[in-house]
């Protein structure tokens, strides 16, 4: 392993590590926070689920099989995030990790890359939502949504 991959899985190990901790952090504040990570618990990700089908006129049948498939989609993530137990236990090895006096790349390697899978399954689990939610939908209205969806990639970022 060369100086710029160690570089990036160290960065990645820290990143991630952020990220587990955030949950554990303002877990017991009992409130959400605009934006980060709380954004995602009150359906960041279906948020954007919705944004994509929007101004595509939906019927009421289609909305409520949406919201069957939003649901069962958030049940699905709910099920692959990590137990209070399972994010202190990442911790600790992290921690060990970074604190050790020799660096184990192959320890590294493994805490990166079974985080990375779990991102993995995240993503195919909503992309199977979006597909779903595709074919709920007319022709005229998936013309409409490819459309739409060939404009955002297509926007300007501040």
């Amino acid at each position: 392993m060369n100086t710029r991959q160690l570089k990036a899985g160290v960065i990645a190990l820290l990143a991630s590590s952020a990220v587990m901790m955030a949950p554990a952090t303002y877990a017991n504040d009992g409130g959400y926070h605009k934006g980060g990570y709380h954004q995602m618990e009150r359906g960041g990700h279906h948020a954007g689920l919705k944004k994509m089908f929007r101004g595509l006129d939906l019927t009421d049948e289609q909305r409520e099989q949406v919201k069957t498939i939003v649901k069962q989609t958030r049940e699905e993530m709910k099920a692959l995030g990590a137990s209070k137990e399972e994010r202190q236990t990442h911790k600790d090895e992290m921690l060990a990790l970074i604190t050790a006096d020799g660096f184990d790349e192959s320890q590294a390697a493994n805490l990166i890359a079974t985080k990375q899978a779990k991102r993995q399954q995240a993503g195919v689990i909503m992309l199977k939502a979006q597909n779903q939610v595709y074919q709920l939908l007319t022709p005229e209205q998936q013309e409409k949504f490819k459309e739409n969806f060939d404009k955002k990639g297509k926007r300007k970022h501040r």
